[in-house]
């Protein structure tokens, strides 16, 4: 299976952007996309790699969607985790990529049962929407490594978009690299709120009337993925 350089190069940047965030911890952490229908292009791990914040195109194999390497690059093979991928790739045809990432934030706010709560509005609504539906949470704090586990982190996920794994971190499927990335940073924004406002106390969320209008203007806001990107690419680079 050919690799798709633009692609590679997309989910190297993904990972770059994310680290330097902070929301990958040294090595740990991948970010994939699918290529065709039964092949992935994932970050590879090995003694080859250089940690997230480093990510090159040239960090990025192909594997098929039951984590086997179809790549052979010299020192670097699939996560174990990439059954995490290729699983919801399976189960989720319109599904282009999917992001696990460990943000302090996310993995402090599952450890000490801090509900992520639609605390805030205008300060960051794309960030806030998540959390009207509630986040599921995954209970075990185990690596993702067997089909049993994986299947069973689905069950909790249902239909969602995204996950959030107890003591570990999170996961984000999305119509595209960007999207699955922009998504993360906003878990870990409104992860970041809520464990910054519960040393304070019962911090109410916002008004219905407030969640109400929000939701009618779903789609109608100035925050465009392509333009949040944009925003990241540049941050990357001169930040």
């Amino acid at each position: 299976m050919k690799t798709d350089p633009s692609l590679a190069r997309k989910v190297a940047l993904s990972c770059r952007i994310l680290a330097k965030l902070g929301m990958f911890k040294e090595t740990t952490g991948h970010v994939s996309a699918r290529l065709g229908s039964e092949h992935m292009l994932i970050r590879g791990r090995g003694p080859k790699e250089t940690g997230l914040l480093f990510t090159k195109p040239g960090d990025i194999i192909v594997a098929d969607l039951d984590g086997r390497n179809q790549d052979k690059k010299a020192g670097l093979k699939p996560p174990n985790e990439a059954v995490i991928h290729g699983e919801l790739y399976k189960a989720r045809p319109n599904a282009v990529a999917v992001v696990h990432a460990h943000p302090p934030s996310v993995v402090l706010c599952s450890m000490a049962g801090i509900e992520l709560r639609p605390i805030f509005g205008g300060y960051d609504p794309n960030s806030m929407r998540l959390a009207l539906k509630g986040i599921p949470v995954y209970p075990r704090t185990l690596t993702l490594n067997t089909l049993e586990q994986v299947h069973a982190m689905q069950r909790v996920m249902g239909d969602r978009d995204i996950c959030i794994l107890r003591g570990h971190g999170l996961v984000v499927v999305g119509a595209s690299v960007e999207q699955a990335t922009l998504t993360a940073i906003k878990l870990d924004t409104l992860a970041k709120m809520n464990l910054q406002a519960a040393p304070l106390g019962k911090v109410p969320s916002i008004p219905d009337e407030d969640i109400t209008e929000f939701q009618s203007r779903s789609g109608k806001g100035n925050s465009s993925v392509e333009g949040l990107w944009r925003y990241y690419t540049e941050w990357l680079v001169k930040g």
